[in-house]
């Protein structure tokens, strides 16, 4: 495989700063944020809530250290964005510059599964 079959260290470099920003972003400045008053298409057309519908306000709330209750899937993936893929990246790092690249296609694959729970997770009766 080449080079651009994968996703190396300058795209994680990239995800890390859009990461820190945006949790910077959720927890100095929420009512910015909460005032823009977007609405989920999806929701808005069918009823049915996106994978991401509610996390923003989830987001705001475990920042300021509530717990979120708008998404059952948003501890899962604030766990998996702030703590596990950091701390993936620090191992990787460590190992050498291969570890750090990661094929474009089984990343896809990763992502259609974990959208795809998330929303089952999220359209699941209370």
């Amino acid at each position: 495989m080449t080079p651009d079959n994968y996703i190396g260290p300058k795209q994680h470099v990239l995800v890390v700063s859009f990461l820190l920003f945006g949790g910077l972003l959720l927890a100095c400045f929420p009512n910015a944020l909460l005032g823009v008053q977007y609405q989920c298409v999806l929701h808005r057309i069918t009823g049915i809530r996106c994978p991401f519908c509610g996390m923003t306000r989830d987001f705001i709330l475990m920042a300021h250290g509530s717990f979120p209750r708008h998404n059952p899937g948003s501890p899962l993936m604030a766990a998996a964005l702030y703590l596990a893929y950091p701390a993936w990246l620090v191992t990787a790092a460590r190992r050498g510059r291969s570890a750090l690249l990661v094929s474009r296609k089984r990343f896809i694959q990763g992502l259609i599964v974990v959208m795809t729970l998330l929303f089952i997770i999220n359209n699941l009766p209370s």
